[in-house]
């Protein structure tokens, strides 16, 4: 298993590392990816090492200083879906002071919705007024985020495109109960996205505002609270060199059921549900909205889908050609007849048409394999 790695390092803007993309070009499976945003300094890469069954992995530091700097990637094998592999990004803190450019924030977490399957917004405290204004990125993305270039934003279009939203609540303390009724967790966030009826002030405006894009982008969401992991000061700063044995066993058992709810919940990443997405065009795709977000400001997701695409489908027909090409170099000339001849030809031209077949992306190949019987029929 590779050590985590940074995908996209946050400089003056996002740069793509070339080591990472070459860890995702070696994977030709599909990836589950599960992304984690939220404030700095809060038990995110705590919960990410849990995802991956490794407590040593992402940094998790303990001091007020944010750790983690642009986006970190883990690659594990999935502990449930054989065949598949499980992408964990570790995203740089929002509202880090030391940032120096709050415009990073918006970006990084465009990216990780963009790039991911589920994402985890990690928080402390309880879901209130001052968690809700933390995510007023939610409000202002569609500026960064098309589902077409040449049109505005439908609401209905993006929530089919964005991933599973799973607000991760740390150190709650108060009692699951509304109105005196005891709630379920998935409840008590249902009611904190409602708006507030009588928004008078620009401060409860933009909380309705923030609150709606959460309900219209993110069609499927889910809450988990977590306790204190210990009462113990000492422990909570180097959580990860802690015995399970010595930490709140409340705590374990939210850890566990978070992480079983990720490993049966979330779905392999897909691509404007056009294709499954494997590790290498997982990698691409990282390229590409990165390059389009540094240069654009803004990021299309269906004319990202085509042109990545035509990509996968065009190397198709070159690995298939390539084969054809190859393997009627070993027929020795001449053929006792031409139907001998023609019957290397027709063998190779299938064997060519199974290989585009497995390579390329159904469902958008008809016009490359329409191509690819022109070539053959020259």
């Amino acid at each position: 298993m590779e050590p985590p790695i940074c995908l996209i390092e946050n400089r003056d803007n996002f740069i793509v590392n070339p080591r990472a993309i070459d860890i995702l070009s070696t994977i030709n499976q599909p990836v589950v990816v599960v992304a984690i945003v939220g404030p700095y300094r809060t038990g995110k890469s705590y919960l990410m090492n849990k995802l991956a069954g490794n407590p040593k992995g992402f940094v998790t530091g303990y001091t007020v200083q944010a750790m983690t700097k642009g986006i970190w990637m883990w690659c594990v094998p999935h502990p449930i879906k054989e065949n598949h592999t499980l992408v964990l990004l570790d995203t740089e803190g929002l509202g880090d002071v030391g940032k120096g450019d709050s415009k990073n924030d918006i970006w990084l977490f465009a990216l990780s919705v963009l790039l991911s399957s589920a994402l985890v917004y990690n928080s402390k405290g309880n879901i209130d007024q001052t968690g809700i204004d933390k995510l007023k990125y939610v409000a202002d993305i569609t500026d960064l985020i098309k589902v077409r270039s040449n049109s505005k934003n439908d609401e209905g279009e993006l929530s089919r495109h964005f991933p599973m939203f799973v607000w991760a609540v740390r150190d709650f303390h108060l009692e699951l109960k509304i109105g005196g009724k005891p709630v379920s967790e998935d409840e008590y966030l249902e009611s904190a996205l409602n708006p507030k009826n009588s928004a008078n002030t620009t401060k409860e405006q933009d909380f309705n505002k923030v609150t709606d894009c959460l309900r219209m982008y993110f069609g499927k969401r889910k809450c988990f609270v977590f306790g204190l992991p210990s009462c113990d000061t000492e422990k909570l700063q180097t959580l990860e060199d802690v015995p399970e044995k010595n930490l709140n066993g409340k705590f374990l058992a939210q850890c566990q059921k978070f992480c079983d709810y990720i490993f049966n919940n979330v779905d392999v990443k897909k691509m404007a549900e056009i294709f499954t997405v494997t590790g290498k065009q997982f990698g691409e795709l990282a390229k590409m909205y990165t390059e389009a977000i540094n240069s654009s400001n803004f990021a299309c997701i269906e004319s990202t889908a085509m042109t990545l695409s035509d990509r996968e489908n065009k190397a198709a027909i070159e690995e298939a050609m390539q084969h054809y090409e190859n393997m009627m170099k070993t027929v020795v000339l001449p053929t006792e007849t031409l139907e001998h001849f023609l019957q290397f030809s027709k063998q190779y031209e299938a064997e060519a048409m199974e290989i585009f077949q497995e390579k390329s992306l159904r469902g958008k190949n008809k016009r490359f394999l329409e191509q690819l019987l022109v070539i053959f029929a020259l």
